[in-house]
């Protein structure tokens, strides 16, 4: 049986793996309180725990883009995702930081396939003009995710205890993975793909080069660091309101495990809204006139102007006050870093997508281990003040990089087989 417009069930199915990627990795953030408590923790060990991740994920953005395509999107995507969600509920028998870290380690690894994996499948299944609301969709996961941690893991915490919150979690990716291996099949092989739609992106691909690519080729190619450096910039606030808010709400503002649930939430869901918002804001810029490359160029820039928010958090008295500007933060983050990543489609050859975006998703996260290492070891001595100035300046140097490295790519004018 043929299915009308597959290539949106398909990007439904990657959502609901970064679904469960994001409730994997926002664990730790929301369980941090409970967990530090129990076991004796410091801010200095846990800022290790929590850097672990982003080094081992800069890591893992290259690896993984690797595999992927180098094996194919069914076999690789799922067996990473069954693997993070083993290391997550792994955690939930550490009894000191070390161990916990090496998990964390592993979950980096593995847990960076969902990029490399997202991106892959939208240069596969969707037209260049649909890419950024596509990479909006199955980005939509990382805020829902973000979203449902708060109350699923103090659910976990106040029935059961901060290990079964990681359980849980874990539990909830083993079932996608087996989903996602049952279900999916590439384009070419697709008994339900319409021929018609498969012909409509294939004739908008990047022209494929005739030579092998190799990882040396790409890295040298301008465009690669102009989608790079700006995650370089932007990856840090994600990791902060991931991993550091919830702990400075409850250490700085004071709140309580039953507040956390109730707010901590709020800024992932504003970041939904950023996510769809990257897509059509690029889109109607299109539909003005303006080519796919500047479309996503203007709306990186007015999001990253909207990051500003981010610097006031540490001088407004309101705790609420707070925790909307860290809304808008999160709303203006998705949106800057959807546009930013979905870019890898548009000046890549679909066959070099996953190791592009893998080697983008390396620096930012690289970005995110130096902050979070640097936060961790400073923030006893000078507060969170200046860490969340530096969050709101970042992105205008990244819009920047954006604006002047860009080489316009060849498209090809017919359809490609390879």
């Amino acid at each position: 049986m043929k299915i009308k417009n597959l290539r949106w069930y398909i990007i439904v199915l990657v959502m609901l793996g970064t679904i469960t990627n994001y409730l994997a990795r926002s664990t730790l953030g929301v369980a941090a309180p409970e967990m530090m408590k129990t076991l004796g923790l410091s801010s200095e060990q846990y800022s290790w725990i929590v850097s672990v991740f982003p080094f081992t994920y800069a890591i893992g953005g290259i690896a993984c883009g690797f595999i992927i395509d180098k094996f194919g999107l069914r076999l690789s995507f799922a067996l990473l995702a069954a693997l993070w969600s083993i290391f997550n509920m792994l955690t939930g028998l550490c009894s000191t930081w070390l161990p916990m870290a090496w998990l964390r380690g592993g979950l980096g690894l593995t847990e960076a396939a969902f990029n490399p994996a997202g991106m892959k499948v939208t240069a596969e299944w969707f037209p260049a003009k649909e890419r950024g609301l596509a990479c909006g969709v199955y980005s939509l996961g990382t805020s829902v995710g973000a979203m449902l941690a708060p109350p699923l893991v103090v659910w976990a915490i106040v029935n059961y205890n901060w290990e079964m919150s990681f359980v849980v979690t874990g539990a909830i990716g083993i079932v996608w993975a087996v989903i996602w291996y049952i279900f999916y099949r590439s384009p070419e092989q697709h008994p339900a793909l319409i021929k018609a739609e498969h012909d409509a992106v294939l004739a908008d691909q990047i022209e494929v080069v005739k030579e092998k690519a190799t990882l040396r080729s790409i890295i040298t190619n301008r465009n690669l660091w102009a989608i790079s450096l700006p995650r370089f910039m932007a990856d840090p606030a994600w990791g902060t309101l991931h991993y550091w808010m919830p702990l400075y709400l409850v250490t700085v503002r004071h709140m309580d495990m039953a507040h956390i649930a109730m707010f901590a939430w709020l800024p992932f869901l504003t970041a939904d809204f950023g996510c769809i918002f990257a897509g059509y804001l690029s889109r109607i810029l299109v539909n003005r006139g303006f080519c796919v490359l500047n479309a996503k160029r203007i709306t990186f820039t007015f999001a990253s102007i909207l990051m500003l928010s981010m610097a006031a958090v540490g001088f407004v008295t309101d705790v609420y006050i707070a925790i909307a500007l860290f809304c808008v933060a999160g709303f203006a983050h998705q949106c800057l870093s959807i546009t930013v990543i979905s870019m890898s489609s548009d000046l890549f050859p679909k066959q070099e997508v996953g190791t592009a975006t893998g080697f983008a998703a390396f620096t930012g996260s690289m970005g995110n281990f130096l902050f979070g290492l640097f936060l961790g070891a400073m923030v006893t001595v000078i507060g969170y003040n200046a860490f969340f100035v530096g969050l709101g300046v970042f992105d205008l140097i990244g819009a920047l990089f954006l604006w002047t490295l860009i080489k316009t790519p060849k498209k090809t004018t017919q359809a490609i087989t390879a």
